[in-house]
């Protein structure tokens, strides 16, 4: 079983980490600050609208003060023990500084909830527009300028498949030498990306259960401190087909533990569930816990997160 390594690794192995933004936040959002607050219209419209929205919107906290969740906390993590500076991929925000002082929102590329982009847009959303558009805006930062801020170092990426798909465009306009510098990690990210960028995925799959248990919701983020406080201690300064055959002796021999088989409810019985458990069990992921193991019920983080947030919004209100 995988047992974190806290030590710093060698001077210059990472020169940057980027990870996910999560829909958990420590501030919630208001109204305004959302994607369900947004007129629906064309996609450029809406593109400008909502950086003009984000020039208005108060500052409340620092980026890595925001977000919550196990792989929000996994990223960190991996940015202590590398030294690192840490980035957030943020589909309202652009790619932006840990350290930065930022405004709370509600805006993602996938899901079907009020914060997604695709119930404002009319037509088709093409993520990868968003992208080049909210990277222009006040609180984001090019990719191309992090990679150029030093001249050595990998640069460790986290990404789920929707965010993958809308940064691509960004990572392949980099230089030859950038790209060779990348470490994608991921849960079946090759087939997205084009083939340039699929060399730079680490072959993490399922077996990584094995070492380092979780949820598909934090997949690329256990993959991420799993390459980064092991694999680069051990190979520090390995190039691209050092460290993939690195990970695959790692998982060599490794099986795929087996899933329990948890049962699909509609909202409406999800919703059941949690005020059922609410008055004695509080919090969230402890809330999410007992669906999972002990209702043995199916329901990914972001959905169980916006059904107990409801529950809260109405007892509040109530």
């Amino acid at each position: 079983m995988f047992k974190l390594h806290e030590n710093k690794l060698p001077a210059k192995a990472v020169s940057a980490l980027l990870v996910p933004c999560t829909s958990r936040k420590k501030v919630i959002p208001d109204q305004f600050s959302r994607a369900v607050s947004l007129n629906k219209s064309e996609q450029s419209d809406l593109e400008t609208a909502w950086i003009k929205r984000l020039e208005k919107l108060p500052e409340k906290c620092e980026a890595r003060e925001l977000y919550c969740g196990r792989g929000f906390q996994l990223g960190l993590r991996a940015a202590h023990i590398s030294g690192a500076p840490l980035y957030i991929v943020s589909a309202g925000l652009g790619l932006v500084s840990a350290e930065a002082t930022v405004p709370t929102y509600g805006i993602t590329v996938s899901g079907k909830g009020d914060d997604s982009l695709g119930n404002c847009i009319t037509g088709q959303l093409n993520p990868e527009n968003w992208w080049s558009s909210v990277s222009k805006g006040p609180y984001s930062t090019e990719i191309s300028k992090v990679i150029r801020s030093t001249d050595h170092g990998h640069v460790v990426i986290a990404l789920s498949q929707p965010y993958a798909q809308m940064l691509a465009p960004s990572l392949l306009s980099l230089s030859a030498s950038g790209i060779s510098r990348l470490r994608i990690l991921g849960s079946n990210l090759s087939r997205l990306l084009p083939p340039r960028l699929a060399e730079c995925v680490m072959p993490y799959d399922e077996r990584l259960e094995a070492i380092f248990p979780g949820t598909r919701s934090d997949f690329a983020q256990r993959a991420l401190l799993h390459f980064v406080s092991i694999g680069l201690s051990d190979v520090p300064y390995g190039d691209l087909n050092a460290h993939r055959e690195w990970v695959s002796s790692i998982l060599s021999g490794k099986k795929t533990p087996i899933r329990k088989s948890r049962n699909r409810l509609a909202d409406e019985e999800i919703l059941k569930l949690i005020c059922q458990h609410l008055p004695t069990k509080t919090g969230v992921g402890r809330l999410l816990r007992i669906l999972r193991d002990e209702e043995g019920v199916a329901c990914e983080q972001t959905r169980f997160s916006r059904l107990y947030q409801k529950v809260i919004n109405e007892r509040t209100s109530g």
